[in-house]
């Protein structure tokens, strides 16, 4: 029986023996989900790839069985069993009698909502529960098998297999411009190689483990209303391929901080990996970390394109696999990158006169950034020379509202089309709405690439002094618009609030020093280095 006539089969209610409503169903590249009232069935495709044979009947048996073996270690209490799928009189049976036709793993459902992907949207993480998460993966790193054989698979010719197979399958450039996926390459095997003797040393001394192997925030569940151990439950490890789970424990917690990364929370991905190391004293495996992000980001890029070309995954889900496999390789670039050649996104805004293009131009020529600045895209539209008037007029001409939309969406465009080429870009305009922030937040974490507002600011007497005294300047604002700007201004919110950094700019030459210092605060520049090349 083919993975279609399964899905339709046990999309029926009557298919199981418990009351069920509705059935809701779940894909990925390997397996298929189903969620059947509190409880939860998944199977396995009848697949063959060259990580993993499904092939047989009894193959996908011993593979349900070992998921459940596995993943007892920590979800005790979410796995029950492996069960038959049965047929008879016609008609498909969960865990009925009668002829076997296929296998599946017996779970408790537990709430989307617990999941530390659906709190990071809910914005319920925090630095607290990256640290007790911290503390229980080294906890069971530490408790988890070891041994020659478990070591052997973590040796370097092991890894580089593993990490260069990502770019072997067919296709898995399809959605990467060839600039992106040949530069990962490359810059993996040069970093692989400076790596060898660390990779092959902790081998020798035995710290690989028998890992979880696939640590996303969608497979850990967070209950802080339980008490400990109860209170964190990590599913779905890795089962059918013991190369992809024995691993250094680096490369498994990785997985975590590589996806806090892709979700847009860089701050907790530090806060995960402060904690994990402060609990383990891994000094040496931190020097690992950027190597194991890289090689996570281009292990889910390479799923999200299997994903994207599956043909009975409905097509939204496709397109949106399709742009996660984008965003997954340029992730793991970035990770490989020296901080000065990292995309990302910086907006710089803040009220008329301010000094925000004076700040961006500034910035850009120390971060090596592309500038885009919102008077002269708004003046390109409509047509206007660069220094000639738009008519300053408060809402009206191309100031009108749906003249700054239609700007502020190019501005959108443009720096997209730059950030998905593995650009920096700096976005210079007032930013005085909200939405407009917002817009271009989501798209760099849509993106995976990290995102800074600098806020400009300083004194009105100041600004007053600029306006009057501008000229030859794209901008058409004086003190007339800087007060009807201010007077609407929308204050950031919690989620903007986060990545803002207010930016004093009263000296120009200062504010350009102080901005740059959190650009390496963040790792978008390259640290401070002594006369002799060291760190000071």
């Amino acid at each position: 029986m083919n993975v279609t006539e399964l899905i339709t089969e046990l999309s029926d209610p009557r298919a199981y023996s418990h009351d069920v409503e509705s059935v809701e169903i779940k894909q990925t590249h390997i397996s298929v989900v189903f969620l059947a009232g509190e409880r939860v069935y998944k199977i396995r495709k009848a697949i063959k790839l060259p990580f993993l044979d499904f092939s047989s009947l009894e193959q996908r048996r011993v593979d349900c069985e070992r998921e459940v073996e596995l993943n007892q270690r920590l979800a005790p209490d979410v796995y029950f069993g492996t069960v038959p799928i049965t047929v008879r009189d016609g008609r498909l049976q969960m865990e009925g009698s009668g002829e076997v036709v296929e296998w599946a793993v017996k779970m408790r459902r537990l709430p989307d909502a617990a999941t530390l992907k659906q709190r990071l949207l809910r914005d319920e993480v925090t630095v607290e529960t990256m640290d007790l998460l911290g503390r229980r993966l080294a906890e069971f790193h530490a408790s988890a098998s070891s041994g020659p054989r478990i070591a052997a698979f973590a040796r370097f010719d092991a890894l580089r297999h593993n990490v260069m197979d990502n770019f072997q399958l067919k296709g898995a450039d399809a959605f990467s411009p060839p600039v992106i996926f040949k530069s990962l390459v490359e810059l993996t095997r040069q970093r692989l190689e400076t790596l060898r003797p660390l990779i092959e040393w902790r081998a020798e001394q035995g710290i690989p483990r028998d890992t979880h192997g696939d640590l996303r925030l969608d497979h850990v569940y967070y209950f802080p209303d339980r008490s400990p151990p109860e209170d964190l439950c990590i599913i779905d490890c890795i089962e059918f391929n013991d190369a992809l789970r024995f691993a250094d424990p680096v490369s498994d917690v990785a997985f975590l901080i590589m996806d806090l990364k892709f979700q847009g929370r860089p701050d907790l991905a530090r806060a995960l990996t402060k904690a994990y190391f402060h609990a383990t004293g891994d000094t040496e495996g931190r020097q690992l970390l950027s190597l194991y992000v890289s090689y996570r980001a281009a292990v889910r890029a390479k799923v999200n394109s299997l994903e994207a070309t599956e043909p009975e995954i409905p097509e939204g889900d496709r397109m949106l696999a399709a742009d996660r496999a984008r965003a997954h390789w340029l992730l793991a670039l970035s990770e490989l990158q020296i901080p000065s050649s990292r995309p990302c996104l910086i907006v710089v805004s803040g009220l008329p006169g301010t000094g925000k293009t004076t700040l961006a131009l500034g910035l850009a020529a120390e971060a090596a950034c592309h500038v885009i600045r919102t008077d002269l895209v708004r003046k390109e539209l409509a047509g206007i020379p660069e220094l000639s008037s738009g008519g300053a007029a408060v809402q009206a001409g191309i100031y009108a509202d749906t003249w700054t939309e239609r700007t502020y969406a190019e501005c959108l465009s443009r720096a997209i089309d730059l950030l998905q080429r593995g650009q920096r870009v700096i976005v210079d305009g007032t930013f005085s709405r909200e939405v407009y922030r917002l817009q271009f937040l989501e798209a760099a974490r849509h993106l995976a690439v990290p995102f800074l507002l600098l806020n400009c600011q300083t004194g009105s007497q100041l600004i007053r002094q600029r306006l009057d005294a501008r000229s030859g300047d794209a901008s058409d604002a004086d003190w007339r618009i800087y007060q009807a700007v201010a007077e609407k201004w929308e204050n950031t919110g919690m989620v903007t609030a986060r990545v803002t950094r207010m930016i004093d700019t009263d000296q120009s030459e200062l504010a350009v020093t102080v901005a740059t210092s959190v650009l390496r605060t963040e790792g978008l520049l390259d640290p401070l280095t002594s006369a002799t090349g060291s760190m000071p």
